[in-house]
């Protein structure tokens, strides 16, 4: 990343940038030239995803224990996640009973897992007639999600596509038309939503599935989204075992083995499309 995009990214001045590149390069979180661009060693990488954890587990505290709005835990969560050591995270993530999202629809991921993309599809990648159930909205910039809670966006809510223009998208959420500019949408993630979605492990050999929704508590739903079981995940089932237990299938292109106890907690609708 080079000191302007920092900057931008941030809100302050390239110097300031430039000047937090450089305790960056200082601490070996990051390597290159303050002058041209830096990027994460290792080290760095995995001390952002330390800090991310970190960021999304109190962002949950302070929604479910402190009853926090929304629209402001991400500030208060910047400056709490630097104050922990490992182990205060982990009992923070105990306490919590092992959350698998943060109140933005964030997976929050266990300790030393990679940190997952936003699940689902940008909003404007649907189309009109679309049912959709909302993932994940994207909590920057600060004014742009304070209004888009405010119109009532949020992790869980079913919105209907209604008109898809190219500067803007009409959705209806609660029966209520809203429009959306396409640089609001595009950071709403949302999933289709089945008219009946069923267990996962029923369906035979062959059969390929998008996952909608991931029952069961936080260690359980975590284990599913470490083998990449997240809504808006194709599945394929492969094969079953002699006596139907356990089921191989096929996720982001790779086999995992699931006991049908796991695999119906995984809710589906099937891909009839070529």
């Amino acid at each position: 990343m080079e000191a302007g995009a920092l900057a931008e990214a941030l809100g302050i001045s390239v110097e300031t940038a430039k000047g937090l590149m450089g305790v960056l390069v200082a601490s070996g979180w990051a390597e290159g030239d303050v002058s041209v661009g830096i990027r994460l060693t290792m080290q760095g990488r995995e001390r952002a995803q330390e800090l991310i954890r970190a960021h999304r587990l109190w962002e949950r505290y302070l929604v479910d224990r402190e009853g926090m709005p929304l629209e402001v835990i991400h500030a208060e969560a910047n400056i709490r996640e630097h104050e922990m050591t490992p182990d205060e995270v982990a009992k923070l993530d105990a306490d919590l009973g092992h959350p698998a999202w943060d109140p933005h629809g964030d997976i929050i991921p266990d300790a030393g897992c990679r940190v997952p993309p936003p699940a689902g599809s940008p909003l404007t990648d649907c189309m009109p007639g679309d049912r959709l159930r909302i993932l994940h909205v994207e909590d920057e910039p600060p004014a742009l999600f304070a209004q888009l809670v405010a119109m009532g966006f949020g992790p869980g809510v079913e919105v209907e596509m209604v008109e898809h223009q190219p500067r803007y998208l009409t959705v209806r959420v609660a029966g209520s038309p809203l429009i959306l500019a396409t640089a609001a949408a595009e950071r709403i993630h949302a999933v289709p939503v089945p008219v009946l979605p069923v267990p996962l492990g029923e369906l035979p050999v062959g059969v390929r599935a998008r996952v909608v929704e991931v029952k069961g508590g936080g260690k359980h739903q975590r284990r599913m989204l470490d083998m990449g079981l997240v809504p808006g995940a194709e599945v394929t089932v492969l094969r079953k075992a002699p006596l139907g237990d356990p089921t191989e299938y096929r996720v982001k292109g790779t086999a995992v083995a699931l006991r049908r106890s796991d695999a119906d907690t995984i809710l589906v609708e099937e891909i009839t499309n070529g």
